[in-house]
């Protein structure tokens, strides 16, 4: 397994929790399920891209965006990496925010 591979599984095991952790205080702040499992999954997705985020500034990650680089011509300035990988989350979290304060 490399080390992309081995982000992935942590990206996924830390989106997994992310949201189970939310999932029970957004509910019961909320008191609407649907808005509590979009905040939920807003928090797992911001939780799995902060991971993702650290796995690249790594030396390892640092490697395969410059060979990304290369090979596909996509940017990897920090801006760019933020906000493709924090930017679902905070989509998600943000929708959950203005649902609950419309709804209530």
């Amino acid at each position: 397994m490399d080390g992309f591979e081995r982000a992935e599984k942590y990206q996924a095991a830390a989106t997994a929790v992310g949201a189970l952790i939310a999932l029970v205080p957004a509910a019961s702040i909320g008191g609407n399920i649907f808005i509590a499992i979009l905040a939920a999954l807003g928090v797992g997705s911001l939780a799995g891209g902060a991971v993702m985020v650290w796995w690249l500034r790594t030396d390892e990650g640092d490697a395969y965006l410059r060979a990304d680089s290369r090979i596909s011509g996509r940017s990897t300035s920090r801006t760019s990496l933020w906000l493709g990988n924090m930017a679902p989350g905070a989509i998600l979290v943000g929708l959950a925010v203005a649902l609950h304060i419309r709804l209530a």
